[in-house]
């Protein structure tokens, strides 16, 4: 018997064995708890619920709608807090790398 063969004997014998080896009790507590998840859904098949909160389309949507002080500004005062945001991620990578560099 080859050495290939011989390991995927060993293999295929490994898995059968592990595949099927699950205790019942996890399988019982198992499905208890996918039973427990399942919530029962209320159907409705003559016409919408009036208690219902109806979806928000653009001729229903409030003139006056929560924007925060970002929303308001322009591009070009966005510009120096992005780049700020830049510097902050990249700036700990380039100062590791020149530490490096000089450490040799």
């Amino acid at each position: 018997m080859t050495p290939v063969k011989f390991l995927l004997l060993i293999c295929a014998i490994s898995v059968s064995t592990t595949a099927f080896s699950v205790p019942k009790a996890f399988v019982q507590r198992h499905q208890q708890t996918v039973k427990a998840k399942l919530s029962p859904t209320k159907l409705n098949m003559f016409g919408e619920d009036e208690n219902a909160p109806k979806s928000l389309t653009r001729d229903n949507e409030p003139e006056e709608y929560f924007s925060s002080k970002m929303d308001e500004m322009s591009d070009g005062e966005k510009l120096p807090i992005a780049l700020a945001g830049l510097a902050g991620i990249s700036l700990p990578f380039i100062f590791g790398l020149i530490f490096l560099y000089a450490s040799k």
